[in-house]
């Protein structure tokens, strides 16, 4: 049995039970009205055509439904979109729109290219054996200019051995995890990073504070935690008019950065060398380091770190607080904390992920 056969067979078992979660009496006004809060927000005003792939159940397609959208649906789950043509039938009777829903994959949708003006998910990547093609594959599928709309968290960072909801250990443990490159990830800068590697322009993370709240408030699904939810948003590149005058262009972008550039070029510089990249990195995973817990992240010695470390503190990119025997450091400079988000630097414990 392939990979996708055992997380689609999962899926097809859990189907109603997942649902009924999406259901549930005592959220259900309160979701409906959060989600279409998120995507109006999200979707721009000339959007009209949607792909909602990996689907279930039809949640956020129906979302998307009652904003207007037309909305094709897809998903490898039968037993989901069960579920959903339950609700699409329900639905048609008190004179409500539908999604269309098919049977499809969401790495590799089969539809025309540039058809869709945007393409949406929610809970899928962490789940997809190979994102980066199902990215470059969406993106195909979208007109230029087009959206990428996804909602993600690092759902199982703690292993996924650690989810105690029936059948999910027999069916996404051991070797299928393995293959999943996203399903045990830490941070949702690794979705990013993914994202921006297909291509995508314009890719930003927003908190999703009133899901978060909602969870706290009312509990999740059995087996999970209240974990940051996050809004991902990214654009494919516009069409290029023939007749655009590239210089008019290129002189305007370079106008526009000019008062900055000065301080950018010493932002490059300073990550260009090795030893200093990764001892930003290890301070922008755990600030409030100190030397010797900084020589050992690195394969340094404390001396050579200290030497570092001063000089990046005298270009007031670290600072120092002194703390009993110790001197522990921070990173302070906001464009190398920025262009660390952009090499997808790791988040921990000690420094909880932002947008």
């Amino acid at each position: 049995m392939n990979i996708q056969t055992n997380i689609t067979r999962y899926w097809d078992g859990r189907a109603r039970a997942y649902d009924a979660h999406q259901q549930r009496d005592d959220r259900h006004a309160a979701d409906r009205a959060a989600w279409s809060r998120v995507l109006t927000h999200a979707l721009d005003d000339d959007v009209t055509e949607v792909l909602d792939v990996g689907t279930g159940s039809g949640y956020l397609a129906f979302r998307l439904a009652d904003l207007g959208y037309t909305v094709t649906a897809t998903d490898l789950s039968a037993g989901m979109l069960e579920v959903a043509a339950v609700h699409a039938a329900a639905r048609t009777a008190e004179g409500l729109a539908n999604p269309t829903f098919e049977l499809g994959d969401a790495v590799d949708p089969s539809f025309a290219p540039e058809r869709f003006d945007a393409v949406t998910n929610r809970y899928v990547m962490w789940t997809l054996r190979d994102p980066l093609e199902a990215l470059l594959n969406w993106k195909q599928l979208l007109r230029p200019g087009g959206q990428l709309i996804l909602v993600d968290a690092p759902w199982f960072p703690n292993g996924i051995e650690a989810n105690t909801t029936e059948g999910f250990v027999e069916h996404y443990g051991g070797t299928v995890a393995d293959e999943l490159p996203l399903a045990q990830a830490r941070s949702i800068d690794d979705t990013l990073a993914i994202v921006r590697q297909a291509g995508f322009q314009h890719v930003t993370a927003t908190p999703l504070t009133e899901i978060f709240t909602l969870d706290q408030a009312t509990g999740v699904a059995p087996g999970h935690h209240v974990q940051m939810q996050h809004l991902i948003t990214a654009t494919k590149a516009p069409a290029v008019d023939a007749g655009t005058d590239h210089g008019v262009v290129a002189d305007a972008a370079v106008a526009n950065m000019e008062p900055s550039l000065t301080e950018w070029t010493h932002a490059f510089a300073v990550c260009a060398d090795p030893t200093r990249l990764k001892l930003l990195i290890a301070l922008h995973a755990a600030p409030e380091a100190t030397v010797s817990e900084l020589a050992a992240a690195v394969e340094s010695t404390p001396n050579a770190v200290t030497q570092a470390l001063r000089k990046l503190h005298e270009a007031g990119i670290t600072e120092p607080r002194t703390h009993g025997r110790h001197r522990r450091w921070r990173l302070i400079d906001p464009r190398i904390h920025n262009l660390l988000h952009h090499l997808a630097a790791p988040h921990s414990d000690l420094h909880p992920e932002h947008p």
